[in-house]
């Protein structure tokens, strides 16, 4: 079963944390179903604008860029260092 820690994600030290995910896959996939439940269905609510991963120190990222259709955008941090690389 896959849980989530962290906080909201908005910067690095308050990335989400993706906890359980048995391959990349999963854990990839566990990125989407967070940002839908948080903000709504994908290309309906919001859209992925980018989407990119990082090595930080001992821990890895992926970091998604989305926009809303009022224009905002917000980039959500999430730790995948759990999952990263199975």
């Amino acid at each position: 079963m896959i849980t989530y820690g962290g906080d909201d994600g908005l910067e690095t030290k308050e990335a989400i944390i993706i906890i359980g995910a048995k391959d990349e896959l999963e854990g990839i996939e566990a990125e989407y179903v967070w940002l839908e439940k948080k903000f709504g269905e994908q290309d309906v609510k919001w859209e992925l604008l980018d989407q990119e991963s990082i090595d930080e120190g001992d821990k890895k990222y992926d970091i998604l860029k989305i926009k809303f259709p009022d224009g905002e955008e917000r980039t959500i941090w999430f730790d995948i260092t759990d999952f990263y690389g199975r």
